[in-house]
């Protein structure tokens, strides 16, 4: 027999009314295990159209090797809704500043998990730099959301900024950010 129960355990009444991942046990924590990087192969795939619009899979073995010889300007971390991946984010370092990439589980679509992991990234870095197909209007809008700024396109990808000010300048009741035309910034 069926049951009406998602895979987060909510009924699908309660689904209806819980849009968001505020009520569950949700963390974002480093990918270590091979497990994790299993996740990030499974979800690259699936999401693999969208961002970069080949079709080709991500292979085990480019996988493993990407596991066991991760660079060391790159970093991934792992969203969880309770017991379960919902998602990645990966930072890489550059000189030109952070690099930004994240995904989540179609299962976990609409939930608040992109918003959040985005907003991890912006208290671990504070220039980050989001590389979007431009048929990626989902993406584009959840980053312009998290104040990212337009800052060029090639035709194909779209870039898009941000820059944490600091901490005097937010502190600052006078300052405006003359980028984004925002006088404060406040982090969810």
């Amino acid at each position: 027999m069926p049951s009406s129960v998602d895979i987060i355990g909510r009924s699908f009444f309660g689904a209806l009314a819980m849009t968001s991942s505020d009520s569950y046990d949700f963390r974002i924590r480093a990918a270590t295990s091979i497990a994790d990087f299993l996740f990030l192969r499974r979800l690259r795939n699936q999401v693999r159209y969208q961002m970069t619009n080949s079709s080709a899979p991500v292979g085990y073995i480019r996988q493993f090797r990407f596991y066991l010889n991760k660079p060391p300007n790159v970093n991934v971390y792992i969203a969880w809704i309770s017991a379960k991946r919902a998602g990645y984010l990966l930072l890489r370092q550059e000189s030109t500043g952070c690099f930004i990439t994240e995904a989540v589980d179609e299962r976990f679509r609409r939930t608040g998990v992109a918003k959040r992991l985005i907003h991890f990234a912006q208290e671990c870095c504070a220039d980050l730099t989001a590389e979007i197909l431009l048929t990626n209007t989902a993406s584009i809008k959840l980053h312009q959301s998290a104040g990212f700024q337009f800052s060029g396109d090639d035709g194909r990808v779209t870039i898009y900024r941000f820059n944490r000010p600091t901490k005097a300048q937010s502190a600052n009741p006078d300052y405006v950010d003359s980028a984004t035309n925002v006088s404060r910034v406040t982090f969810l």
